[in-house]
C-alpha cells in the first residue's frame, strides 16, 4: 500500500526534512512552501509535482502533490474545511494499490467538492437574475459573485488540460484510463459551466443597468409631461400680463374668461398628450 504523507506548507523544516529523505527536487520543495502557484504538472525524474485547486464555501484551496513510486507527499497551504486532515477529508483509505490510484481518488474527491460549490454559485446567479427588477436589488451582490467566478476560472480553468497531461504522462492501461478520462470530463464541465455563467452574469449586469435607465427615463418622462402641461399657463399669463390692462382684476368677465381659456388650454394639452400615448407607461 502506498504512503500518504501530509505536511502544511508553513512547516518549512518538516518539508525540508521529508523532502530530503524522499529525494524531493529543490524547485518542487520551493513551490511547496510558496503559495499562489499556477495549476501545473512537472516531472523531476524520480517524482512528479502537481499543483491542484479546490473551491469550498467561497474559499480557494491550493494543494501540492509530490508523487513518488510508493509515496504521495501532500503539501496544502490551509487545513481542510472539515476533519482533522486532508486524508480524512478526501476519504483516502487503505484500498489503493499504488500512488496513481491514490492520487486519482484525491483529485476526484476535490473535483466533486468544487463542482458542488460551483453549482451553488450557479443557483445564486439564477436567483439574483430573478431579483434584478426588484427595488431592493443591490448590484454589488452580483459584482461580488462575478469576482468569485473569475477567481474560480483563474485557478481552475486549466485543470482539464492538466488532467490531459497526467493521462499523456502516465499512459494508464488499467482502470485509471477511464478514471482519468472521467476526471477530465468533470473538470471540462466545470470550466465550461463557469464560462457560461460568467456570460450570464455579464448579461444580468447589463439588464440591471438597462432597467435602471428605464426607470430614470420614466421619471424624466413624467417631469416632461408636467412641464408640457404648464406651458399654456405660462404663455397665457405672460401674454395677457403684457398686453391687456383689464386683466386680471379690473373686469370680472375678462378675468373669468382668462381663467376659462387657461383651464381649457391645460385640458386640451392633457387630452392631446394622452391621445398620443405619452401618459402610458
Amino acid at each position: 500500500m502506498p504512503n500518504w504523507i501530509e505536511v502544511q506548507s508553513s512547516q518549512t523544516k518538516d518539508i525540508e526534512s521529508i523532502g530530503k529523505s524522499l529525494g524531493l527536487h529543490a524547485l518542487a520543495a520551493e513551490d511547496c512552501i510558496n503559495r499562489d502557484q499556477r495549476p501545473k504538472l512537472e516531472d523531476y525524474g524520480n517524482h512528479q509535482f502537481l499543483v491542484w485547486f479546490m473551491i469550498y464555501n467561497n474559499e480557494l484551496y491550493e494543494i501540492q502533490f509530490a508523487i513518488f513510486s510508493d509515496t504521495v507527499l501532500v503539501v496544502p497551504h490551509e487545513p481542510p474545511p472539515k476533519g482533522a486532515s486532508w486524508k480524512e477529508f478526501l476519504h483516502i483509505g487503505n484500498q489503493h494499490t499504488d500512488t496513481r490510484h491514490m492520487l486519482y481518488t484525491a483529485l476526484d474527491r476535490i473535483t466533486d467538492v468544487s463542482w458542488s460549490e460551483v453549482k451553488r454559485l450557479f443557483l445564486e446567479a439564477e436567483e439574483l437574475e430573478e431579483k434584478v427588477f426588484s427595488a431592493e436589488y443591490d448590484p454589488r451582490v452580483i459584482l461580488d459573485l462575478k469576482k468569485r467566478l473569475l477567481m474560480i476560472d483563474y485557478s481552475m480553468g486549466h485543470l482539464p488540460s492538466l488532467v490531459k497531461q497526467l493521462q499523456n504522462f502516465y499512459q494508464p492501461t488499467d482502470d485509471l484510463n477511464w478514471k482519468f478520462r472521467d476526471l477530465h470530463d468533470h473538470c471540462e464541465r466545470i470550466y465550461r459551466s463557469i464560462s457560461l455563467y460568467r456570460s450570464q452574469i455579464a448579461t444580468t449586469i447589463e439588464l440591471f443597468w438597462g432597467f435602471q435607465a428605464h426607470k430614470t427615463n420614466t421619471h424624466i418622462k413624467k417631469l416632461s409631461l408636467l412641464a408640457s402641461i404648464t406651458v399654456p399657463l405660462t404663455f397665457w399669463a405672460s401674454f395677457w400680463g403684457m398686453n391687456f390692462e383689464a386683466i386680471p382684476f379690473r373686469s370680472e368677465a375678462l378675468f373669468l374668461s382668462a381663467v376659462a381659456v387657461m383651464i381649457g388650454s391645460v385640458a386640451l394639452s392633457t387630452w392631446y398628450l394622452k391621445r398620443k400615448g405619452y401618459w402610458n407607461d
